[in-house]
């Protein structure tokens, strides 16, 4: 399987693949790709993978160390969760790429309108 790579620019371009689905990341790359230091996405990735977010790709090459098995990988499900956690110029307009691409794709549908009632009569939309 062939590994792919998201980057940003300095000017705030994001160049991704086609396939988002053959994203795959390593904790120095998420790093670079936020703009924060290695051992604070590291941090990151091990809270997300304990809170059972996001996991990262067992298919590929893992790492052991003393506190269990980790993979050396990562997909696009734990760099935008990543994003998400961390603040920097970097993250924030990868999280702006990423709903912006999400949206205009038709992923995101209009939901019907929910009306709840309260007590007499009340309506509230």
């Amino acid at each position: 399987m062939k590994r792919e790579t998201i980057a940003i620019s300095d000017e705030g371009v994001i160049v991704a693949p086609r396939d988002l689905g053959a994203v795959r990341m390593s904790v120095g790359e998420i790093a670079a790709l936020l703009g924060v230091y290695y051992p604070t996405a590291k941090r990151h990735i091990r809270a997300i993978e304990r809170a059972g977010i996001a996991d990262g790709d067992y298919s590929m090459c893992c790492v052991a160390d003393g506190h269990g098995v980790h993979p050396e990988f990562y997909g696009l499900e734990m760099v935008a969760a990543v994003a998400f956690r961390v603040r920097s110029w970097q993250a924030n307009s990868f999280r702006q790429w990423l709903v912006e691409r999400i949206t205009a794709s038709g992923a995101v549908k209009s939901a019907p309108a929910i009306f709840l009632s309260y007590g007499a009569g009340v309506v509230v939309n």
